[in-house]
């Protein structure tokens, strides 16, 4: 269901406040400024939950937000926030980097470090939980408060399906279903735009290329050393090298982020079944998934799937 949150029928006095309160349960704790009087301060969020995601169109004049250490230790909130500036603009700092955004520019920051975000914008935003993004990308602190600038196709398109996902209608009898399915496409596109960002550093190493290529081929039975040896652009011999510099072997790799991707998979709801968990991560039969899971993991897929 679609909500709609403004401070068009609020008091003066109490807009800012409102809003801070507002956008706080949507997101992440923070506190908010502006040096706008309060009378001034009109401002708009429409949200709806998919799946595991909050999707969002915030419109708002320009205001201060800031997360702080004691925010991260007092809500706990595990998330990635997406911002994708529609107008406007802002300028966003986390992990001593700071990045100024404009029109058609998307940037990504962690709700479990200190931020400060300022924002005069119209902007689309969406809050994917950490385990869920860390599956496709892993670690994701090299693309915290890094801007995708306008004119990546990827963003655009990302834009445009954010858009239609809080107007889509959905029926009470195949919502959930779709919600699950348009979230996890969402999320893929996410993760899209940042392996293509990646790429494109030509300072990328052999083995983060390699790691990317798995991640985002992970459904692949046939995803043996020698492909991922291509990918990137090394020899098997050197790819056994590189892994065992991690203490383990490319496929004992591979298997363990199939397992865990799966794991986030049935835990966030990203799947209707243990057998759609498998399949979508590699797994050509079920009694090995399920054997693999419970060593792994210590439950069954089944009752992570309860859960």
């Amino acid at each position: 269901m679609r909500q709609c949150l403004t401070t068009f029928d609020k008091r003066p006095a109490e807009r800012l406040d409102y809003w801070q309160d507002v956008v706080c349960k949507k997101y992440v704790a923070a506190s908010a400024a502006t040096d706008l009087d309060n009378e001034d301060f009109s401002a708009s969020l429409t949200s709806r939950e998919l799946g595991p995601l909050t999707v969002s169109e915030l419109d708002a004049p320009l205001h201060f937000w800031s997360r702080k250490a004691s925010h991260v230790r007092n809500d706990g909130q595990e998330v990635f926030i997406v911002s994708l500036i529609r107008s406007g603009g802002g300028e966003l700092t986390q992990r001593g980097r700071s990045v100024r955004l404009s029109e058609g520019d998307l940037t990504i920051y962690d709700s479990s470090a200190p931020f400060d975000y300022a924002l005069q914008a119209s902007t689309q935003l969406i809050k994917i939980p950490k385990p869920l993004l860390e599956s496709k990308l892993g670690d994701a602190r090299d693309i915290l408060a890094c801007k995708i600038e306008r004119g990546d196709p990827l963003s655009a398109i990302l834009g445009d399906l954010l858009t239609r996902s809080l107007t889509l209608e959905l029926s009470e009898e195949s919502g959930a279903v779709a919600a699950k399915r348009l979230s996890g496409a969402i999320v893929d596109l996410v993760a899209a735009v940042y392996d293509l960002k990646r790429e494109t550093k030509s300072s990328s190493a052999p083995l983060e290329k390699v790691m990317r290529y798995a991640r985002a081929h992970l459904d692949s039975e046939d995803l043996a050393p020698e492909r991922l040896a291509a990918a990137g652009a090394i020899s098997v011999r050197t790819l056994n090298r590189l892994f065992g510099g991690l203490g383990t072997t490319p496929m004992r790799w591979v298997w363990a982020q199939r397992l865990e991707a799966s794991r986030v998979s049935l835990a966030q709801g990203q799947v209707a079944s243990v057998t759609e968990a498998a399949f979508a991560h590699g797994f050509s039969e079920l009694a090995h998934f399920s054997r693999s899971f419970k060593k792994a993991f210590g439950v069954n897929p089944h009752e992570m799937l309860k859960r």
